[in-house]
């Protein structure tokens, strides 16, 4: 088994729990942060069922001190992180006109400012580390701009 352990937001689905499975199979330790936590712990059933060491850990990318609970843990479980993948997103869709601001401060929150929180609290560890990784998991709708997607 590998000795290396990365933290994955948004790991309880989509690209996050496809993520999680590929560090699983190369025998990285995988913790998953997410807000649903029933399909959190079946991924993580999943992960341990392919022999990987894994975990669940609840986390809303838009609470700090989520965020911290989450490095903390990884800290004090784990021995430190090695990589951090900011992945956790949302979407909206609808008219530009229609968009309520509660969607534009919900998208933004969790998108942009999920994955600010994300850096600046792994970030820490990996100076005192001395090493890690962060990636940042972006939509190629920030370059592409999908009809009825304004506040994506």
């Amino acid at each position: 088994m590998s000795n290396k352990r990365i933290f994955i937001t948004g790991g309880a689905s989509g690209l996050g729990e496809a993520l999680a499975e590929v560090y699983a199979k190369e025998k990285w330790s995988v913790c998953i942060g997410d807000i649903h936590e029933e399909r959190g712990q079946k991924v993580v059933r999943k992960l341990k069922g392919m022999g990987a060491r894994a975990h669940f850990i609840a986390c809303d990318v838009t609470q700090e001190a989520d965020v911290q609970q989450a490095a903390d843990w990884m800290v004090a479980k784990w021995g430190g992180v090695d990589a951090v993948v900011n992945n956790a997103g949302v979407a909206t869709a609808g008219a530009f006109e229609d968009a309520p601001m509660e969607d534009w401060d919900w998208i933004i929150n969790i998108n942009l400012l999920g994955v600010v929180r994300g850096c600046r609290i792994f970030a820490k560890i990996f100076q005192t580390q001395g090493h890690g990784q962060i990636i940042n998991i972006a939509s190629a709708a920030g370059l592409v701009h999908l009809p009825g997607m304004a506040s994506y």
